[in-house]
């Protein structure tokens, strides 16, 4: 399954990300999701720069990878799973951070995370499309206050390099 993020950041249309997930069995540990960002070379230098105060943010439940560049208009970023670190369900995990890893897309947790701990500024409306099996599944579009609240103050093409 993917889901498709077209224009997320205020100001930029033409800067989006895709996370896409793999299939895996219910009961065991997540697996990583790869979130790819695609855009213009000069503000996507800049969100590689900025993705990093992700990457060093603290959460018990769940942690971003360094985010790379793997050319100049793309950088891909991971969302991994830490709430059954070492653990199994059985083994007392924390069930609740392992419920919510799975069934909350991390789209949300990567939006909350940009306007909290970057202090982006995110666009009003979020649209999203989501995909299965090069199907689209759905397209929607959710006002940025259902997400995340409150919106960052940090415009990525006003920020310094």
């Amino acid at each position: 399954m993917s889901i498709k993020v077209p224009a997320p950041f205020a100001g930029i249309s033409d800067l989006g990300f895709t996370a896409q997930y793999r299939a895996q069995h219910f009961n065991e540990r997540q697996l990583d999701v790869p979130l790819l960002f695609e855009g213009p070379p000069p503000p996507m230098e800049r969100l590689a720069g900025i993705l990093q105060l992700l990457s060093g943010s603290q959460s018990t439940s769940y942690a971003w990878t360094d985010p790379v560049m793997l050319a100049d208009g793309v950088v891909i970023l991971a969302f991994r799973d830490r709430s059954v670190s070492g653990e199994t369900l059985s083994d007392q995990a924390r069930i609740a951070d392992y419920v919510l890893n799975l069934v909350r897309p991390v789209v949300f947790t990567f939006l909350h995370d940009c306007a909290a701990i970057a202090h982006l500024r995110l666009s009003d409306v979020i649209e999203m499309r989501v995909s299965a099996d090069k199907k689209r599944v759905a397209d929607f579009a959710l006002p940025l206050a259902d997400i995340v609240q409150p919106n960052g103050n940090r415009l990525l093409w006003g920020v310094a390099s």
